[in-house]
């Protein structure tokens, strides 16, 4: 098992742009083992799959998951087809960094309902086909309105029914899903590839979500209770956190209980 860190921005907890290069160097004299890649992170900050893969290795850090933005929910045909051709090309960058972890976000923040969710349903297959015959294996989170609770993925990625079609697990999504985190860990435990790391205690002044983030080892979930469970079913993947909430997460107090609770996997 490692700890990660999922590279979605070049912003700081302040919001300001920080130099995200002295960022990563900084996470790993917190734990910091692996950083999940975002293809629009690099390609907002003008980088490369190649020279992202030197940086890590320069830091001593490695690539855990490759992740694309597509849309395979849309009812725009061609805009599924492009989606398709995104995929191909994580394809590729997966082969380059010498990964077998492909990961797809996007749709599911502006789609519900039983017709996009069979849409959903049909685009990934197509998906994790490719992925297949790339020797990779391919996942979704939980998130927005579609696949936000754990019996609608669950019900998806059944319904998609492709070995190499898994579950990146975020804890902190369920929560705001309205849903325990701890009752989707065991439905989902023999599915789950990847796990994102984000916290929350209650704040009832909060709307709509009455949910403010805290620092991992603080609120809900317990993350402990939830990567025992996937041991369990023989997870030895990557718990990534995600670098959200602002100074409310305190990111590096999160990496360094992240990174106790990965080191107790190996005592």
């Amino acid at each position: 098992m490692k700890t990660g860190i999922m590279l979605m921005s070049d912003r700081g907890p302040d919001g300001q742009p920080m130099d995200w290069r002295a960022f990563l160097g900084t996470c790993k004299e917190h734990g910091l083992e692996a950083v999940d890649l975002f293809e629009r992170m690099l390609s907002n900050v003008g980088e490369t799959v190649t020279g992202a893969k030197r940086l890590l290795d320069d830091l001593g850090l490695e690539p855990s998951i490759y992740c694309v933005p597509t849309d395979l929910i849309s009812p725009d045909a061609e805009v599924r087809k492009q989606s398709l051709d995104t995929i191909r090309a994580g394809i590729d960058a997966c082969h380059e960094l010498g990964i077998t972890q492909l990961f797809s976000h996007g749709g599911q923040h502006n789609n519900e309902g039983e017709d996009a969710l069979l849409r959903y349903v049909d685009g990934l297959g197509q998906a994790a086909d490719l992925a297949a015959e790339a020797g990779l294996t391919f996942s979704i989170e939980n998130a927005g309105k579609m696949c936000h609770t754990h019996t609608e993925l669950k019900r998806c990625i059944d319904l998609i029914d492709r070995p190499n079609m898994k579950v990146t697990f975020d804890g902190g999504n369920f929560i705001l899903a309205g849903c325990d985190s701890h009752e989707a860990a065991p439905l989902l435990a023999d599915q789950v590839t990847h796990v994102h790391i984000k916290s929350f205690v209650p704040d009832p002044e909060r709307s709509p979500r009455p949910f403010r983030y805290c620092p991992t080892g603080d609120g809900s979930p317990d993350y402990r209770r939830i990567r025992d469970v996937f041991m369990a079913a023989g997870f030895d993947g990557c718990m990534s956190f995600e670098p959200e909430g602002g100074h409310d997460s305190d990111w590096m107090r999160s990496l360094d209980v992240l990174s106790e609770i990965v080191g107790e996997t190996r005592s």
